[in-house]
């Protein structure tokens, strides 16, 4: 079988390396045959890779030892599941992963039915075969699968304990579709640069075979911001449900009380995602306004560039992190392809800066563009600040010789200020225009929004809440709902006053996108109330308990009642039995305990947690005192449920956005208008003006 897959993964190799060259160059020289070609090569290589995923998998799943892989991370101890998991776990593993998800996403760019023809849909097709070529060429060269285990025994290393949990089943695989999906539209915006035939301006030309050649192939217009949009959100949407994740994870298994450290690798997957937001705000700027071209197309390069920079923080052994992999040469190849990228798309955009330029100005500082803008330049700042604090440690060393490491304090400092901007722009959203600003219903919305968060903003005060951190973030939150609220009624008042809940359904169907693009924002505030509250509400307690003691704690009663100690398969759990009450009556029970995992011989922290919509109460087990005695942790962190219930939201939001529409106009039943390619002569009088002129 080892065989077999060394077999496949060259295959994969030569299959997707040819198919980038002949997508590429067969769409450039317009031979049909040569793409047939490239379009075949580049099915045949992501099927190899798919045995290749099937035969390691298969290896893990019998504990195949003779598998350098296999004995690494896997173990007859482990259970089936966590055998196969360990398929992303190791460098090797991921990047097949990763390859394979990026040929398979591929192949569905370049065949799913579009509405309308393209010509960059054949070149961005082989730049995405190309990038799967990179990824199978690093693991051929440098990180191979199928690698031989030279003296394979009868039993493996295992899989770390700290990954033994059901998010890291999902986690891994979610972040690196996230990041295949970012490469399509980075591949959609090199290969309309690339092209020849990118005028510029929005024009036609007069001449007939000109205007015929410009029907079919566009420059970068609306029309490529339809394109590259649904996939901008597809990897916005999952990128981000694969971040939370990994908070969740780390919430639960790592037991110190937090869900986000500011650790280099957390943050190298948090920075694509700010980069791809503003990305996804650029592309409405543009598709509304005719605004900020240069901006989406750079972004669009860069959200797939820090894509790879995430990969090499991973991977180049530089940063100390748990999430990273071994010192390897791999991560510097992504950051040599990022570099490239990054100076290639530049002077791509200069070259074309003239097909670029907007159609109009700002007219409004009222309008919706001017509030999607400052979100975009705050996103950027947020995403800027993250990479300057990310790099302190490496540069900090490399230029005064010594460490100089940033905490989680300087982030907050910095980052707090920009959020609550990007939350401002986020509540006034529904009640601005596109190109305008508010009508003088709009208007009154906003101050009546205003005047019914200034009542719920009193209640909060007199609650007792005092910080002004937390009072900015409910007053914003508040606001955010009253004006997707205003903005829904005036809507439906004046679609149908007589019968509003027609009205109501008539605005939510007419306008579906638009307010689940509102539902998302308010995703997002859900997140921003359950940062603000578990970050400045947070209480921990240390304690040293012994059984039958009773303590008293943030209006909790706590009674440790005994100590349990268990034999289970491949470890022994020690817990400790709680049970808090926060009035003396309808207690519960919490055990919070220390496994020993025998393979490894490793004591993991397994956490319990009792939550609320109003907090969590979090508790930790550390080490024995002696006769039965136990320290303890105690940790009341308020309104968590409300960050996890913001990625719900934000992920729900997203998939009514995407939901394809099933409205049929007559000319989108008609077929694809072929009549609109010129004859052959047609073409080879076009090559010949081409010659010419350059």
């Amino acid at each position: 079988m080892r065989m077999m897959g060394q077999i496949c993964l060259l295959a994969a190799f030569v299959g997707v390396s040819y198919s980038a060259f002949a997508c590429v160059m067969g769409a450039r020289w317009d031979r049909r045959d040569l793409l047939r070609t490239g379009l075949a090569s580049a099915v045949g290589g992501v099927f190899a890779l798919t045995l290749v995923v099937a035969v390691l998998s298969g290896a893990l799943l019998v504990r195949d030892f003779s598998f350098n892989y296999v004995a690494q991370y896997s173990s007859r101890q482990l259970p089936w599941h966590y055998s196969l998991s360990a398929l992303w776990v190791g460098q090797a593993g991921s990047l097949l992963l990763w390859a394979w998800m990026l040929g398979l996403l591929a192949l569905v760019f370049r065949f799913w039915p579009w509405k309308q023809p393209s010509p960059i849909r054949d070149p961005a097709f082989g730049i995405l075969m190309a990038y799967c070529g990179f990824l199978t060429a690093t693991m051929v060269f440098a990180a191979d699968p199928m690698e031989a285990n030279i003296a394979p025994g009868e039993e493996g290393a295992g899989l770390s304990p700290l990954l033994q949990h059901p998010a890291m089943l999902i986690h891994p695989p979610i972040v690196f579709l996230g990041y295949a999906a970012w490469s399509v539209p980075c591949a959609l915006v090199i290969a309309a640069l690339f092209s020849r035939r990118v005028a510029p301006g929005n024009n036609p030309p007069n001449d007939s075979i000109t205007g015929a050649m410009s029907a079919v192939h566009m420059p970068l217009d609306a029309t490529w911001v339809r394109i590259a949009r649904p996939w901008a959100l597809v990897a916005w949407t999952v990128l981000g449900g694969g971040i939370l994740l990994g908070a969740y994870w780390s919430y639960e298994e790592l037991g110190w009380g937090g869900y986000w450290a500011w650790d280099p690798v957390e943050n190298g997957s948090l920075i694509p995602w700010l980069v791809g937001s503003a990305f996804i705000h650029t592309l409405m700027t543009w598709q509304f306004c005719g605004m900020l071209k240069k901006t989406s197309v750079a972004l669009a390069i860069v959200a797939f560039g820090m894509c790879n920079f995430a990969t090499f923080l991973t991977r180049s052994g530089i940063f100390s992190s748990l999430h990273a992999f071994s010192q390897s040469p791999i991560g510097w190849l992504f950051l040599g392809l990022m570099l490239v990228l990054g100076i290639g798309g530049a002077v791509l955009i200069v070259q074309h800066r003239h097909s670029l330029v907007a159609d109009k100005s700002l007219t409004s500082l009222l309008s919706r563009e001017a509030f999607v803008i400052i979100s975009i330049v705050a996103l950027l700042l947020m995403a800027t600040v993250t990479v300057a604090g990310t790099l302190s440690v490496a540069l900090s060393e490399a230029i005064v010789g010594r460490r100089v490491m940033v905490g989680p304090a300087f982030y907050n400092n910095v980052l707090l200020p920009i959020g609550l901007v990007l939350l401002a722009t986020l509540a006034a959203a529904p009640l601005l225009r596109w190109g305008a600003p508010p009508t003088t219903r709009q208007k009154q919305a906003l101050w009546y929004s205003a005047l019914a968060t200034s009542v719920l903003f009193v209640v909060v005060l007199w609650r007792g809440v005092q910080h002004p951190l937390a009072l900015a973030v409910a007053w914003l939150a508040a606001y955010s709902v009253a004006a997707l609220v205003a903005s829904l009624v005036l809507e439906t008042w004046q679609r149908n006053a007589q019968r509003p809940w027609l009205g109501l359904l008539r605005t939510l169907v007419s306008n579906r996108r638009l307010y689940a693009s509102f539902v998302i924002h308010l995703g997002f505030v859900c997140i921003a109330v359950g940062v603000t509250g578990s970050s400045l509400g947070s209480q921990r307690h240390e304690l040293v308990m012994k059984p039958g003691e009773v303590t008293q704690w943030a209006g909790r009663s706590i009674r440790f009642q005994r100590l349990i100690e268990r034999e289970l398969p491949g470890k022994f759990v020690v817990e400790a039995e709680l049970e808090i009450s926060s009035d003396g009556k309808n207690p519960y029970y919490l055990l919070p305990a220390q496994h020993l995992h025998r393979l490894q011989d490793q004591w993991t922290t397994e956490v319990a947690i009792h939550s609320t919509w109003g907090s969590d109460f979090y508790t930790i087990l550390h080490n024995g005192e002696g006769r039965d005695a136990v320290r303890l942790t105690l940790v009341e962190n308020p309104l968590m449920r409300w960050m996890w219930l913001g990625g719900w939201v934000m992920v729900a939001g997203a998939g009514v956005r995407l939901w394809p529409s099933y409205r049929r106009s007559n000319q989108r039943r008609q077929p694809p208008v072929r009549h609109l390619r010129p004859p052959n002569s047609a073409r080879r009088q076009r090559r010949e003006l081409e010659t010419a002129s350059s």
